[in-house]
């Protein structure tokens, strides 16, 4: 019996690929709040903007990440 190949299908990535950009704005969101949040329940407020630095380069990361990503999924992976 011969096997037919199929090629790896990768349902992470093409799950990071369909939905990267929402994930990565939902994240950088969430530690945004949390900073925020944190500030004003303790009293730090210095935790506000520094939150805020913090969910820019967490954004700017994880956006270049799943553009990154897109490229590899675009050049490796078979469309059939």
């Amino acid at each position: 019996m011969q096997q037919e190949f199929l090629p790896p299908t990768y349902p992470v990535v093409q799950f990071l690929v369909a939905r990267g950009k929402s994930l990565s704005l939902a994240l950088s969101a969430l530690v945004l709040l949390g900073a925020i949040g944190l500030g004003l329940s303790t009293g730090a407020l210095w935790l506000a903007p520094a939150g805020l630095v913090a969910a820019g380069v967490l954004l700017g990361l994880l956006l270049s990440y799943v553009e990154v990503l897109r490229i590899i999924a675009d050049t490796l992976i078979p469309k059939y």
